[in-house]
């Protein structure tokens, strides 16, 4: 049996070393000049692989059962030991972010390739038509004159994010023209674009908090991470993650409300009562917890500069500064789109596949993995979990189709 993995990212390689047994003769089509592009470049070089957090729950997806059965199908250990089997042990930090040992994304790539010695890689080869025959498939490339043959077929091509990167989404429409339903693509994982205004002052600041995501004066989603003030809006994982509800048609209709003291606003409000803090500046009390342009930023907004002491605060002026600190919203202007997006949302919808299998219900030989499905992770090694998740569960799919034969 012959097989076509188009896409040389996470999902395509390890659906390739997996499918690569004995009967089974795998070719890889790759749009780019080399594999793992993307991949290269994962966790600022470092590889975030993984995540102990990665479960069905964590993901946004149109079809929350089958998600939660494929990630029953092959558990989050299994995978790891998957990863170790072909050479890339890993380990986790403190808070569950799982990196190769060797904290090498290039690492991982050539090891990875490595694994597949020997099956043909047609490298700047972009597939941009799929064909379904009887006796299997037809895939197309940008030069008319040149096609290829598959009895099955995996498609691990992912999404048009970090176009930069070879990123595409050439294949969005061949496979709805095979009966898929593709929901609508948007940039994910992305920084928000937000009111230059407000926030002018507070460029390069860096800090936890806690971010509600508001429509039409009603929380939508709220996530508490890291976040870092731009001149231009605001970066990081604690906006990135609620990123893909914003609708870059309409930006407008959101607003961000922002807590900058997420897990300690009562430990400011204890500060406030301590007896032995009572003689410090209200700006000492506030750079315990705060860096230094944020505590600016209050003081000014609640014109309490000029309080020269903790003890002359009144409970009103306590109140007032608990306030500004829980509850700073600040207009959305738009999203910086696929270029500065990590991952993006919709696409071949998840309900079409077998999620035992990952083959499609629409059409059969056809096979899925990876980012071209509608399945988002936030920041943290999710979404690479899920890309080797899916990539081993097509390949093992093909595997068992073969035996049926």
């Amino acid at each position: 049996m012959q097989i076509g993995i188009i896409g040389g990212g996470a999902a395509g390689l390890m659906a390739a070393i997996q499918a690569h047994q004995p009967g089974i003769e795998v070719q890889v089509f790759d749009a780019n000049a080399s594999s793992g592009r993307k991949l290269s470049t994962t966790g600022a070089g470092r590889c975030n692989i993984s995540n102990r957090s990665a479960n069905a729950d964590a993901y946004f997806t149109d079809n929350s059962a089958a998600l939660k059965t494929c990630f029953e199908s092959k558990p989050n250990l299994e995978v790891l030991k998957t990863l170790e089997s072909i050479g890339i042990p890993t380990t986790a930090s403190e808070d569950g972010w799982i990196y190769p040992l060797s904290f090498s994304a290039a690492n991982v790539v050539g090891i990875m390739e490595n694994n597949l010695k020997g099956i043909p890689f047609f490298h700047n080869t972009l597939i941009t038509g799929i064909q379904k025959t009887e006796k299997g498939f037809i895939l197309s490339t940008a030069d008319r004159t040149q096609q290829y043959t598959a009895d099955k077929i995996i498609v691990a091509c992912g999404s048009p994010a970090n176009p930069q990167l070879g990123a595409r989404g050439d294949l969005y429409q061949p496979l709805e023209n095979l009966g898929h339903t593709l929901l609508p693509v948007r940039p994910a994982l992305t920084p928000i674009e937000t009111d230059a205004v407000l926030f002018h002052k507070l460029q390069g600041v860096r800090l936890d908090a806690e971010i509600s995501l508001v429509r039409d004066k009603r929380v939508i989603a709220r996530t508490i991470g890291n976040i870092i003030i731009t001149q231009w809006g605001i970066n990081g994982p604690g906006v990135m993650n609620i990123s893909h509800l914003i609708d870059p048609q309409h930006p407008g209709l959101y607003s961000l409300k922002i807590n900058f003291a997420p897990n300690f606003s009562d430990a400011i409000r204890n500060s406030f009562m301590n007896s032995g803090l009572q003689d410090l500046s209200l700006s000492s009390i506030l750079k315990g917890f705060f860096p230094a342009k944020i505590v600016d930023f209050l003081l000014r907004q609640t014109d309490l500069a000029q309080i020269k002491t903790c003890k002359e605060l009144s409970n009103k002026h306590k109140e007032l500064l608990l306030k500004t600190i829980q509850a700073q919203e600040i207009t959305v202007r738009g999203v910086r789109g696929f270029k500065h997006a990590q991952a993006s949302t919709g696409g071949i919808a998840l309900s079409d596949i077998d999620p035992h299998t990952m083959e499609s219900r629409i059409c059969k030989g056809l096979f899925f993995a990876g980012e071209i499905l509608n399945v988002l992770g936030p920041c943290g090694g999710f979404n690479l979990h899920w890309a080797f998740l899916s990539g081993i569960l097509a390949a093992r799919g093909i595997i068992r189709s073969q035996t049926k034969i």
